[in-house]
This record gives structure tokens, sequence and C-alpha cells, in this order.
């Protein structure tokens, strides 16, 4: 007798299921136009919102620490990139690509580099890339590209705080696992964005290589001075190793082009956009109005019904 009750239970159950099922097809093809409506609308918002947003073109770089060839000079490296990003690291020897990361990174390294001819208006005065041309078209209420003048109107000059914030949503940095530093550079013109990731690499070991020389012309000052006060043999010979030591530091920072970073895969000129996806774009928009038109349908019905119960 019970098990008769329970096979009724399941049979009513699935019965119900079926008409639960029945009933939601019925709704949503009473819906259809609403669908079909809302479908395209979206399919075709997609499809112009994808079409508004401008190609953007990476060009990036595989980079790995220089070999400095002595203890004492890639303690200056440290000291030089801690001094660049702000911060003092200099006793943090391990971690070269972090600093590295860090210096690029920093507001100190994007001032230099804003020294660089239309570095700034390429970053904050973008109107859009003329293809055909090659060359970037400025907006002309922020940058006067003939005399090569930033707008002095309070209102629209660029502050630095913006600057940064474009700058570091344009370049990426990372380090992989294995110590070798990522760089890419992302912008509207695939010109900029090779010659941009080319200077900041000449950059970094350029100011490396100048604080370096610097650093052992000093020293070399002093050293000098002290062998000619000093009188004895041992110490006579400890500064001359010393001395040594900073000479051969001074040729390696004069010969090596990449002195502290050099790459592996070198910077390339980006042929082909690396974003928008559009056809993703499309297809998501298309997507999300199909549930949204899917959920409007069945709210609207079972509400519709719900009212007509309570009528009765």
């Amino acid at each position: 007798m019970q098990a008769s009750i329970m096979n009724n239970q399941e049979i009513g159950n699935s019965v119900e299921d079926e008409i639960n099922v029945r009933e939601v097809f019925f709704a949503l093809l009473h819906s259809k136009i609403i669908i079909i409506s809302m479908v395209a609308f979206f399919a075709v918002g997609s499809v112009f919102y994808s079409l508004s947003i401008p190609n953007q073109f990476t060009s990036s770089s595989l980079l790995k620490n220089s070999n400095s060839g002595s203890s004492q000079s890639s303690s200056s490296n440290l000291d030089m990139i801690g001094s660049i990003a702000g911060l003092n690291l200099s006793s943090a020897s391990s971690s070269k690509s972090s600093l590295v990361t860090a210096t690029i990174e920093s507001r100190d390294f994007l001032k230099h580099l804003l020294t660089f001819d239309k570095v700034l208006p390429s970053i904050v005065a973008i109107k859009r890339y003329d293809k055909e041309s090659g060359e970037l078209i400025f907006d002309e209420s922020i940058y006067d590209e003939k005399n090569n003048i930033i707008t002095s109107d309070p209102e629209k000059k660029p502050t630095f705080h913006n600057t940064f914030l474009a700058y570091n949503n344009m370049v990426n940095v990372s380090t992989t696992n294995t110590g070798y530093i990522y760089l890419s550079v992302t912008h509207l013109s695939p010109k900029f964005a090779y010659e941009l990731l080319n200077l900041i690499i000449d950059e970094v070991n350029s100011l490396s290589r100048a604080r370096v020389l610097q650093e052992s012309k000093d020293s070399l000052k002093f050293l000098y001075t002290q062998l000619t006060e000093t009188k004895q043999i041992e110490i006579k010979n400890s500064i001359n190793q010393i001395i040594e030591s900073e000479l051969r530091k001074q040729m390696l920072a004069e010969v090596q082009k990449n002195y502290l970073i050099n790459p592996l895969d070198k910077p390339f000129f980006p042929e082909m956009k690396s974003s928008p996806n559009r056809a993703r774009i499309c297809i998501l928009g298309t997507i999300l109005g199909l549930f949204l038109s899917i959920l409007v349908s069945l709210v609207k019905y079972y509400g519709f019904s719900s009212r007509q119960y309570k009528e009765l």
C-alpha cells in the first residue's frame, strides 16, 4: 500500500515537472517578439559598441638581469635602482628583478621619461591614430603640436597624477618565477608603443650606468687621496686592490650597453592589434540580451498570471 502511494506521488511529481516545463516553454513562445527584439537590440548594440572602441597595439619584450661581473657592481646597481624608485633597497641583492619592476612603475622614472620629446602628449593628449599616415592625431585643446606646447589652461592641462595613471595603464611589467622580466607597452599607436618600450629599456640601463660611473669616480678620487697620504705598505696594497676593482667597474659600465637589463626577446613593432576582441564582445552582448529577454518574459508571464489569480 505504501509502495503504491509512493509510486503515485512520483508520477504526480513527474507530471507536475512536465507541466512546468511546458508552461515555461509556452511563456517564452508567447513572448517571442520581446525575446527577438531584445536579442536583436543587444546584438546590434554590441556591434556598435565594439566598433566604437579604438584598436590597441602592444609591443613587448622579455628581459634578464645583466651580469655586471662583480658583487660591488651589483650592489651599485641596486643602489641606483632604489634611488630612482625612491626606495632604500640596496640590501635586497637577491631582488634585482623586483627592483627593476619598481623602478619602471615609479613616479620619478616617469618624470625622467617625460623630459623626452612628445612623450607627455602621446600619453595624455591623444585624439586618435591615423592608420594611413601612421601618425598620432592630438587633441588641439590640450597640445599644440606645431609649437610643441601643452596648454596652460588649468581645466584642460593634464596633471601629473592623471599622467601617472595613464602611464601605468599603458605599461605592464612583471617578474616571472625564474627571475626574468616581462615588459610591454600598449597604445593606440604601434609606433609609439614600440618606441616607448625601447626608451624605457635604454633609460633604465643609461641611468644605472651613469650612477655607477659617478659613484666610481667619486670613490677613485677618495682612494687616490688616501693612497698618497698613507705610508703603510699593507694599507696601500689594499687601496690598490679597491682601485683595481673600481676601474674594472668603470670599464664594464663604459663597455656594456645593456648594463642592468638585457633583452632576451627584443621589442618588436606590433603589426596586429592586441585589443579589442570585437567578436567576443558581440557574442557576449548577444548572450546577455538572450538571458535578459528570457528573464523579462518569465517575470511578465508569471506576474500577469499571479494578478489574474488574485482577481479570481
